[in-house]
């Protein structure tokens, strides 16, 4: 055997051993994250982020129909007072905004208190064209907000002196 094919033989040793030992590490680092007490931690952060699932996310879709453009956005189960928009130029905001009121009230041990939540998501997205934010209109329908709008040509948003 030359000495060219046992070097090439010696080196990919050194890798299949490299790959065994890192695919090993990697399996004892799922292990470790897999375990009860630590699983169930991941898991509680996880809900605490995604409490309010319909917050988590806004789907949005941009159409465009002649001289308008068409932004539809996903609302699955908000209500149309919880929604807020405004635009900026190119940038569209589209927020949802939930606050809730509980009061528990226990007259067999003579205590009450009152929970407070509030959540609040929004989503900008960039419009290939400004449009005319006195004209826009928006629905809201079955979990579906469509905003119409005329494209403009240009957008200034600076003042120029004479």
């Amino acid at each position: 055997m030359s000495e060219n094919h046992k070097e090439k033989e010696g080196q990919n040793g050194k890798q299949s051993n490299f790959t065994l030992d890192y695919q090993h590490y990697m399996k004892k680092v799922d292990e470790f994250f897999d375990q009860k007490p630590i699983r169930g931690l991941f898991d509680e952060i996880d809900k605490f982020f995604h409490k309010h699932g319909i917050f988590s996310s806004i789907g949005i879709e941009i159409f465009e129909h002649e001289d308008n453009l068409i932004v539809q956005a996903s609302l699955p189960g908000v209500l149309k007072e919880q929604i807020y928009m405004d635009i900026e130029g190119t940038n569209l905001t589209i927020g949802l905004k939930n606050t809730a009121e509980q009061e528990v009230i226990n007259d067999k041990d003579a205590f009450s208190f009152k929970k407070y939540s509030y959540s609040q998501s929004q989503r900008i997205v960039k419009l290939p064209y400004p449009i005319d934010a006195t004209t826009a209109t928006a629905a809201y329908e079955n979990g579906l907000l469509i905003i119409k709008g005329k494209k403009m040509k240009e957008y200034q948003k600076q003042i120029f002196v004479d």
